[in-house]
């Protein structure tokens, strides 16, 4: 077995398996496309930016989180994607809709583990 020489080579064959091309908009697609180039971005920034300390011992950033901003994005159905904009009221398009997906993953995995609004909003930033 060859393995990918690098985190984008794991997650997006992931990610375009699951969100076909054929199924969705291309400005959906576009953004399906940089999900997991932002996803990766920010999982480095926080990982160099947002270090282990005595009292912040448990700022560890491997690729666990990686996995789990793309396990809460993959939960979501197609249809649920394709019909974003009759859902609610926000009427959002689903590109709208996969870019809030993303904020609220990664908000999820990072921001929920810091452990001051400080760094809560440092990572809001980043995202």
């Amino acid at each position: 077995m060859i393995l990918p020489a690098t985190i984008d080579g794991i997650y997006k064959p992931i990610i375009k398996h699951i969100f076909k091309e054929k199924y969705f908009s291309a400005e959906t697609n576009k953004i399906i496309d940089l999900l997991t180039v932002a996803t990766i971005n920010l999982w480095n920034t926080v990982k160099k930016t947002m270090l282990p300390t005595p009292q912040k011992f448990h700022y560890v950033f491997n690729m666990r989180e990686l996995s789990r901003i793309f396990k809460g994005i993959l939960l979501v159905r197609k249809d649920i994607i394709t019909a974003s904009s009759t859902l609610g009221v926000a009427n959002c398009k689903p590109e709208v809709f996969l870019v809030a997906l993303w904020r609220h993953e990664s908000e999820r995995v990072f921001a929920d583990k810091m452990i001051n609004n400080k760094d809560k909003d440092t990572v809001r930033n980043y995202i």
